[in-house]
Order: C-alpha cells, then sequence, then structure tokens
C-alpha cells in the first residue's frame, strides 16, 4: 500500500544528476520521478549533460526532464543554467545525485530547501567526494546497509543523518509474467555496461571456457556497449550448442521482454552500491550468479535465491551455472523465492515510500532565491586556478571552436 501523502501539497522535488547515461542512477530518477508524478508530487529532473537515453521513458511517465549542453557550456556555465531552473521550478526538496558535478547545487540553494546528498556506488572514491559536501546536506542517502555503516562512520557525517533508501524497480503482476520452461537449455543474461572497471567483462572470455569445458548446452546473451564490446566479440566464439549473442543497447521498454527471455543472470562485478539490473531480473524470476560482494547483493541474494561466488573465484561463476543446469528443481525453486524477495521489498512502490519517510513533513519557509551566483571552484577540484575567470574565459572560448 502507498504511504499517505497528505503533506504532499508542500513538497516539490528535483532530482539532479551529473548526466543521464544508460545506467543505475538513470534508471531510479526515471522510476521514483515517476512514482512521485503518479502521487501527484511535483517533479523536476536536472542533467548537466545532454544524453538522455531514457527520454521516452521518462515521458511515458510524465516526468519533466532538462539537460545542459555540455559540449557548448564550461561547468560553471551548466550549473548557472541548472540554478536558473530550480529557481523556476522553486522546488522543496533537492537530491543530488552520485557525482561532485550534481553536488555541487547543494552549495547554492537557499535556506530553507531541505538538501539530500545520494550515494550509490560503494566505492572509496566516491566517499571521498561526498564527505566535501557534508556541510551542505540535510541528509544522505544511501542504497545499501553496508554504505550507510560506511558512511556513519566517516567523521564529516557524525552530525549529517544517513538513510538507507535502497532502489525498488517495476514488478510485472503474475498474470503478465511469461511461464519459464526448465528443462531447454539455459539463456543466461548480462545486461549493463561492457567496461573492465568495476563490471569486470574480461572475465568473460574464461567464464565461457568453462561453460564449454562441461559440455552443457546453453545461450549467453551480452546486452550493453561500452569499451570492451569489440574485444569480447572477437575472443567469445559460439559452437553448435553453446551459443553467444551481443545485441547491443536495450531499450528501457524493452529490458521486461529481454527478461522474460533468460533464465540466469550473471553479475561478475568487484564492487556495487545496489545492481538496479540485479533487481529487475530477479523481479522476473530470474535466478542471479553473482559476486558476493559487501554492499547490496546480501540485503538481495542468499542460498535461497541465487548462487553468490567469491570475487577472486573466477571459475565459480561457472560452476554455479554449471549447477543449476544439473539442479533444475532447485533452480525453479531459486527463480520462485527471487521474485518474492523483489515484490515484497523492492518494487518502486516501496521504495517511493520510503523516500517519502524520509523527507519532512513540514518544511520552514525558503529563503529568497539570488539573481544571480558567485560560481566557484568545485570543492573537491584538485587546481582551483582551472576555474578562475581568466580560465573560464579561455575554456569558453576552447568550446566554440570546438563546435564549429
Amino acid at each position: 500500500m502507498s504511504q499517505d501523502v497528505s503533506h504532499s501539497f508542500q513538497l516539490r522535488v528535483a532530482l539532479v544528476s551529473g548526466n543521464l547515461n544508460l545506467g543505475g542512477v538513470t534508471t531510479f530518477l526515471c522510476n521514483l520521478g515517476g512514482e512521485l508524478i503518479r502521487r501527484k508530487i511535483p517533479v523536476r529532473v536536472l542533467s548537466f549533460g545532454m544524453e538522455n537515453p531514457l527520454a521516452a521513458d521518462f515521458q511515458r511517465l510524465n516526468v519533466p526532464v532538462q539537460c545542459q549542453d555540455h559540449h557548448r557550456l564550461i561547468f560553471e556555465d551548466r550549473l548557472a543554467a541548472v540554478m536558473r531552473e530550480l529557481r523556476g521550478f522553486q522546488p522543496t526538496v533537492v537530491t543530488a545525485n552520485l557525482s561532485a558535478t550534481s553536488f555541487e547545487v547543494l552549495r547554492y540553494l537557499p535556506d530553507g530547501v531541505f538538501r539530500i546528498g545520494v550515494n550509490q556506488s560503494d566505492h572509496h572514491t566516491t566517499y571521498e567526494m561526498i564527505r566535501h559536501y557534508a556541510p551542505h546536506m540535510d541528509l544522505m542517502a544511501v542504497v545499501s546497509e553496508t554504505m550507510k555503516r560506511k558512511t556513519e562512520a566517516l567523521p564529516d557525517f557524525s552530525r549529517i543523518p544517513v538513510a538507507c533508501l535502497p532502489y525498488g524497480v517495476p514488478i510485472p503482476p503474475d498474470e503478465h509474467l511469461a511461464a519459464r520452461c526448465f528443462d531447454r537449455p539455459l539463456r543466461i543474461l548480462y545486461l549493463g555496461r561492457l567496461m573492465q572497471v568495476q563490471k569486470r567483462v574480461r572475465l568473460f572470455p574464461a567464464i565461457l571456457e568453462g561453460l564449454k569445458a562441461s559440455g552443457i548446452p546453453f545461450h549467453w546473451t551480452i546486452a550493453g556497449d561500452g569499451p570492451e564490446k569489440e574485444y569480447l566479440e572477437r575472443t567469445m566464439k559460439s559452437s553448435e550448442t553453446q551459443t553467444i549473442s551481443f545485441p547491443g543497447i536495450i531499450l528501457y521498454a524493452d529490458i521486461p521482454r529481454l527478461l522474460s527471455e533468460h533464465d540466469v543472470f550473471l553479475l561478475a562485478s568487484d564492487h556495487e552500491g545496489l545492481p538496479l539490473s540485479l533487481l529487475e531480473a530477479m523481479g522476473q524470476g530470474l535466478v542471479p550468479v553473482v559476486s558476493d560482494l559487501e554492499s547490496g547483493i546480501p540485503e538481495v541474494v542468499d542460498k535461497t535465491t541465487g548462487r553468490l561466488v567469491a570475487v577472486d573465484n573466477v571459475a565459480g561463476y561457472a560452476d554455479a551455472i554449471v549447477w543449476l543446469h544439473r539442479h533444475r528443481d532447485e533452480m525453479q525453486l531459486l527463480s520462485q523465492n527471487a521474485r518474492k524477495r523483489v515484490q515484497r521489498e523492492f518494487s518502486v512502490e516501496a521504495m517511493t515510500d520510503r523516500w517519502l519517510a524520509a523527507l519532512p513533513k513540514t518544511f520552514p519557509a525558503i529563503g529568497a532565491w539570488p539573481a544571480d551566483w558567485d560560481i566557484k571552484a568545485p570543492l573537491p577540484a584538485r587546481h582551483p586556478i582551472f576555474f578562475s575567470q581568466p580560465a573560464r574565459a579561455l575554456r569558453r572560448l576552447a568550446a566554440r571552436l570546438r563546435l564549429k
């Protein structure tokens, strides 16, 4: 049941991001923004970049999105433009998501606006970044209990509340869920960025060799794009009963269909916050074979919902998939349990209830929005002189020349 939002007439929520590239953060903004709109809470999504591959999905959910041209405008001018958009929207709550680019907005909001930093990555560089902005936050939101514990341990957050607000994903009703056949060759899916950093996709050829050596039949779909796509296509070859496909980027609207066509979800990352694609897959009944990571994973995957593999056990990913092939009754039970776990705890509705519960029920008077802003160097900047007035003039000129 959706939480009562009788105070929602006071809520006006701005969701700010450094970019809207394909990935969990953008999907989160789409899901949360859409559900807030459905609950009649005004929302704006603001991005410092031009990319918006989920534009049709934002539009379908009636979520207004405003993007800045990162090719034409330097950072300081984009920040000033975002602040003008915020002044026009008059939010009572502003969230800054993941990057220092978006967190800079928190420094320039008038008194009374409730300021939330959101960290979706369990990585030391992100913790180092967010500590700079603690004085400019009313709340720090993270997506796992591990990240909450790590953030609360930072001295900078000794007086800032930290809330664990996990993702939520759309859950298809049972009657719309494709029936699964558990006696055919396994259909394995990787869905995400094809990059070595974090996702470790260069392990895939070794995992493939392990699967081939087992002799089991399977089809492995590697969906997404990234710098390692060409390498994977070149090194991973199909055989008659063990096949691989690379469909490229999948539109968000097509992901439910893609998930319905697969049985196993593979993720070999070495760090995550809470993988949104994992929740989407489990919500459709895919059985996860995933790295046994500290953050996010333990709250979703255990021996009753999937198979966990030690990060340094490369052969373990193939071993887990082979085990599923040979234990079909157990795999069917894991599939059912995985779906129930996400249905119960990680729906879009449950996520939005958590967010609304974390917000104030009333808001003080908000101070006057300035006519202009004195934009300073970003707090984590190693070379602030790069953001000085003379340097800005040169960077603006360079941006114009690049466009010619």
